[in-house]
């Protein structure tokens, strides 16, 4: 049975609009696969995006956006932005698509427009009614999950306690084994602190909260749970094959490493969602809009991703 993917077009000033159209041609010809987008023909025409068999447009009629330049954020385009994720939440909800890829927004101009939520993720989250998210990063070598999120350091140093180390690879090992099929994973857990806080003498976070949640997670997970780890290593050993995921503790430990290495390869997953969600790891990147520059490479494994990971469904989402 063929997927039905829903894919929103993003800030119509950044570039998701060019590297969506790149994408998507090198899906030409591809079976067992059906795309939704949800955006602009003014702006998608653009960029040479056409209709296919396996392509269709839910053009959305922002008639104020044809006078919208790229690279230019604006409250219009922040506002269609938002009626693109609120009309794929619709999509979800009624059953019409079994995944989601969503093109960059951004935050900033979101803000003004209503947009409450810390990002995309959270908005998602909320609008289908899941409890518990995870935001993860995969690629064909690399895979991180961030155990805090859009929160400033200060806050996340508070945020790394057992409970929420427990409940996020709690999450991940049964993805891991449900979706990946990983029988046995191996998930490495990042210390917060230098050297993993060198026995205490860096800081106590590794004592007190997350060799306890270690211990916790290898009682129910089959032992996959190794660390706390020194974060200036595990990556390296991650990328050669040593675990299948690493456990990051707050945003930037996680995604220095992932981006450095697989940015034009690499595909944000969030875990916890009743379908799959995937978006590429790059932002709206006002700088190469309408230049002809930007990288299709991670929107295009973002979709790969969604056709690969997603399963058809047959009943509506409550």
């Amino acid at each position: 049975m063929s997927r039905r993917i829903a894919v929103t077009m993003g800030d119509p000033a950044g570039i998701g609009p060019e590297v969506l159209t790149g994408a998507l041609r090198r899906f030409r010809g591809s079976r067992g696969v059906s795309f939704f987008v949800i955006g602009d023909l003014c702006i998608l025409r653009r960029y040479g995006f056409r209709e296919s068999a396996h392509v269709r447009l839910c053009d959305m009629g922002h008639a104020g956006l044809r006078k919208l330049k790229p690279g230019k954020a604006s409250c219009e385009g922040g506002r269609a932005a938002y009626r693109y994720l609120q009309e794929a939440v619709r999509m979800i909800r009624q059953g019409h698509v079994d995944a989601l890829v969503t093109a960059p927004v951004s935050k900033e101009i979101l803000r003004p427009v209503g947009f409450r939520w810390s990002g995309q993720t959270e908005f998602l989250a909320n609008a289908l009614g899941s409890r518990q998210v995870e935001m993860a990063f995969f690629s064909s070598r690399l895979r991180v999950v961030l155990a805090t999120r859009h929160i400033s350091l200060k806050a996340a140093a508070r945020a790394v306690t057992r409970q929420r180390i427990v409940s996020c690879g709690s999450m991940m090992f049964d993805f891991l084994r449900r979706r990946l099929r990983l029988a046995a994973p191996r998930i490495a857990v990042c210390g917060l602190n230098p050297h993993a806080g060198e026995g205490g003498l860096f800081g106590d976070e590794e004592l007190v909260h997350i060799a306890p949640a270690v211990k916790q997670l290898n009682r129910s997970c089959r032992g996959a749970f190794i660390g706390p780890l020194p974060p200036d290593a595990v990556f390296h050993q991650a990328w050669h094959g040593a675990y299948d995921l690493v456990m990051a503790m707050y945003h930037d430990q996680g995604l220095v490493p992932f981006k450095m290495t697989e940015f034009s390869s690499g595909v944000h997953l969030t875990v916890g969602l009743p379908v799959v969600r995937t978006s590429p790891v790059h932002g709206t990147a006002y700088d190469l809009a309408g230049l002809g520059r930007a990288d299709c490479g991670s929107m295009f494994a973002a979709l790969r991703a969604a056709k690969d990971l997603s399963r058809p469904c047959r009943s509506k989402t409550s």
